[in-house]
């Protein structure tokens, strides 16, 4: 059961940063204006990336909630960048999921 949850929490953290690259890539093309914006949650999905390997690696409370955070603030700069509506579900995944299960 434990890896199950493991393999789901690593599929959803995979999810989260691919939907901001493409999301990017396409208003790059689109909205002038906002590409400090932009810039800004490349930079975010970059830590969130970089906290899912560290997560992959050593599945603890700790880097759970690492990830857990780091998902969050990118999903809050999306909403301050005007593209949080899209990712409303994530957003409530991460808000209610308890990294707890990964004590040992």
């Amino acid at each position: 059961m434990k890896t199950i949850k493991s393999i789901m929490i690593l599929f959803m953290l995979l999810t989260v940063p691919v939907a901001f690259v493409s999301c990017e890539e396409e208003e790059t093309t689109e909205v002038s204006g906002n590409d400090a914006c932009l810039d800004q949650l490349e930079i975010l999905a970059d830590i969130l990336y970089e906290k899912t390997l560290v997560f992959s690696n050593n599945a603890t409370p700790s880097t759970c909630s690492a990830v857990r955070t780091a998902a969050l603030n990118l999903i809050n700069a999306a909403e301050d960048c005007g593209y949080g509506y899209l990712y409303q579900e994530q957003a409530d995944f991460w808000i209610d999921y308890d990294c707890s299960i990964f004590n040992d």
